[in-house]
């Protein structure tokens, strides 16, 4: 009987332990549960490392590659035909305008000049007989002369007026012929290679004799991108406010700023560019049609932003960054407006207070408080180029 009421007593106790071990298993899941359920306070903070954004006025410089034209150029050839007289030039001689360059014999061309003359002469005669003629003719009146007396009298008359206004214009013929005899110089410029001698016989098919070209003013042809150029468009003018510097072979600096001209009318549809014409002095003739230059745009970009390239999200839809604003993170589009080698310059659309977020971003920090721990800013630096 001891020995029933032993094992009876063992059962009732560990029936009652199972029990009380299910009751409390129970209550601790269900406590674990609320627990774990439980948001993050907001008044938890996060220390997270953040780069001020300081606006100001940033100077950039952007690289092109350029060549040389000529603003005028002449190409210099006969309009009649002879031989050459004399010739007033060598290579590389500078003229201007107007200067005798070549003249032809003149002994022919002098001659018609001459006989047109007398033509005119001739002509008037005639047409001063015919139109006295005509006169008399009509105040004697149809009762002393026939109408077809009338009307030869007329005809004559007007064939007399034709033939006068002929010959003038055959002198006037004559009088240009004659002129072009003697060459000169359409424009200023300087001479280029001269293979002439006395005595050629030149024509207008022969060809260019030589040509002129106009050192100063000079002009230099660059492309900018597509982009680039609706940029330029957004302005009162392209390049309004950038200066347009040279940089010659030798790599020195050109000493006198470009003045912008003109684009192109199309864009290549090759490279998606366009050209750009900007006009230089040249006083010395340092620069030389044909030849490559590097052409330095340099822009002040007022009041903008510099934000390192590893912190700006580039998506299809834009260009983002992510910012710490009143101790919260906020994604921020922005609007590149250049690109240097670590930097990009953007434009200043940010709030007082904003500092961009330097910490590789978590999901998790959007219900935190972020206290910003700033980093020295990367907005002061010297001028740079676009490499």
């Amino acid at each position: 009987m001891e020995k029933k009421k032993t094992i009876f007593f063992v059962v009732i106790l560990i029936l009652t332990a199972f029990i009380l071990g299910c009751f409390s298993f129970a209550w601790w899941q269900k406590h674990y549960k609320k627990t774990a359920a439980k948001p993050l306070a907001t008044s938890e903070t996060l220390a997270l490392n953040a780069l001020p954004l300081n606006a100001q006025d940033f100077p950039f410089s952007k690289r092109f590659v350029g060549y040389v034209i000529p603003i005028h150029e002449a190409q210099v050839q006969p309009f009649i035909s002879g031989y050459i007289e004399q010739i007033m030039i060598k290579g590389g001689e500078r003229v201007r305008k107007g200067d005798i360059l070549v003249v032809l014999q003149q002994e022919q061309y002098h001659a018609e000049l001459a006989a047109a003359a007398a033509e005119i002469l001739k002509a008037e005669a005639a047409l001063k007989n015919a139109s006295i003629y005509y006169e008399r003719i009509k105040k004697a009146g149809v009762k002393t002369v026939s109408p077809t007396e009338l009307d030869n009298a007329q005809t004559q008359f007007l064939s007399a007026q034709a033939d006068f206004e002929q010959a003038q214009a055959n002198y006037a013929l004559a009088k240009v012929n004659f002129d072009y005899t003697v060459i000169r110089a359409p424009i200023d410029g300087i001479v280029g290679d001269v293979s002439l001698t006395k005595g050629n016989y030149v024509s207008p098919t022969s060809g260019v004799l030589f040509s002129i070209v106009q050192y100063n003013p000079i002009r230099v042809v660059f492309s900018i991108t597509d982009k680039e150029y609706l940029q330029e468009l957004n302005k009162t003018s392209p390049f309004a406010g950038d200066e347009i510097l040279l940089q010659a072979a030798n790599g020195e600096t050109f000493p006198h700023h470009g003045v912008f001209r003109y684009t192109d009318n199309t864009i290549n549809k090759n490279t998606n560019t366009i050209a750009v014409y900007v006009d230089f002095e040249n006083i010395g003739q340092i620069l030389t049609p044909n030849a490559y230059v590097t052409i330095l745009v340099r822009k002040i970009f007022k009041y903008s932003v510099q934000i390192p390239k590893n912190l700006v999200s580039l998506e299809n839809d834009g260009n983002y960054v992510y910012l710490i604003r009143n101790g919260k993170i906020n994604k921020e589009k922005i609007n590149i407006l250049a690109s240097e080698n670590t930097y990009f310059i953007v434009e200043n659309t940010f709030q007082k207070g904003d500092v961009v977020l330097v910490d590789k971003f978590n999901p998790a920090y959007l219900n935190k408080t972020i206290t910003p721990v700033l980093e020295k800013t990367a907005n002061s630096r010297p001028d740079t180029e676009d490499k």
